[in-house]
């Protein structure tokens, strides 16, 4: 979340005998404190956020043909089904190809991750 984003509360939903008293009645107070600008009575739900995470990096991923922007979107590709599926099948090709002995291939596929990326400038 970023300084746009206004606090998220939470609230006791389990029981809805108690519904008025657990939520109605603290959201209503949460509410109208925003509207008279004063402090809420309750406190905010801490949210992670990780001041390192680039939003705005680009990566390729080569074996999937895609560019990915943003450090969180690129490690959810990177556990994705699609993404495992290529990298099961080129790793599978690879040791059908050591197996078979070729003359040349050193593996190297010029990427700079295991994982098939290239980082864009």
């Amino acid at each position: 979340p970023g300084p746009n984003v206004p606090p998220v509360y939470g609230l006791e939903v389990s029981d809805l005998q108690r519904w008025e008293e657990d939520v109605l009645k603290p959201a209503l107070e949460i509410v109208e404190s925003f509207i008279q600008g004063r402090e809420p009575p309750a406190e905010p739900l801490r949210m992670e956020h990780d001041e390192k995470e680039n939003k705005r990096s680009h990566r390729v991923c080569e074996l999937c043909a895609r560019l990915i922007i943003g450090d969180r979107e690129w490690a959810a590709h990177t556990r994705s089904k699609s993404h495992l599926h290529h990298l099961k099948k080129r790793r599978k090709l690879e040791e059908s190809g050591r197996a078979g002995g070729t003359v040349g291939d050193s593996g190297d596929t010029g990427t700079s991750d295991e994982d098939g990326s290239l980082p864009l400038p």
